[in-house]
């Protein structure tokens, strides 16, 4: 072996050992992420939520069914509507499937009485698919207590 090739390994070895030891002392970047919730950027868009008025905590949903006409992807297949006693619209079941929504924020925009809007969750991993299809009208506020993921509730509707 010669000389330049000892001193070009033990130099690589150095600088390995240089960068090894710099990075030790280096505040972590690894989010334990079961444990601690991924911080959201503020233009995220999460699932789509119900907003409840400030007064009585009722929903403006009118039933329209604007927001289930434009969904590309179909993620809003069963809003039913009723009669009430004043001859208007009212949503009976309102279910939202997750694991279609592509979050594109058009059935937001469309809502006649801005009755919808995207919530700030952003852990959505389930066990099972069937956990993403989810009935708004009765889980008005979305919480990560309340929405069917690992760190949330174990069940859901299906």
């Amino acid at each position: 072996m010669s000389k330049r090739g000892f001193w070009g390994g033990f130099w690589s070895l150095i600088v390995g050992l240089g960068v090894t030891l710099r990075a030790s002392f280096r505040k972590n970047v690894t989010i334990q992420y079961p444990h601690v919730l991924v911080p959201v950027s503020p233009i995220y868009r999460g699932p789509v939520r119900l907003i409840s008025e400030e007064v009585g905590g009722d929903h403006k949903c009118i039933g329209c069914l604007a927001c289930q006409r434009i969904c590309p992807t179909h993620a809003i297949p069963i809003l039913t509507t009723k009669k009430n006693e004043e001859n208007k619209n009212v949503p009976v079941d309102f279910v939202i499937d997750d694991a279609l929504c592509c979050f594109c924020s058009l059935c937001v925009e469309v809502c006649p009485t801005v009755a919808l809007e995207h919530s700030r969750i952003g852990d959505l991993a389930v066990e099972y698919q069937a956990l993403l299809r989810r009935e708004i009208m009765h889980d008005g506020t979305i919480t990560s207590d309340n929405f069917p993921t690992s760190t949330g509730k174990s069940g859901g509707k299906s």
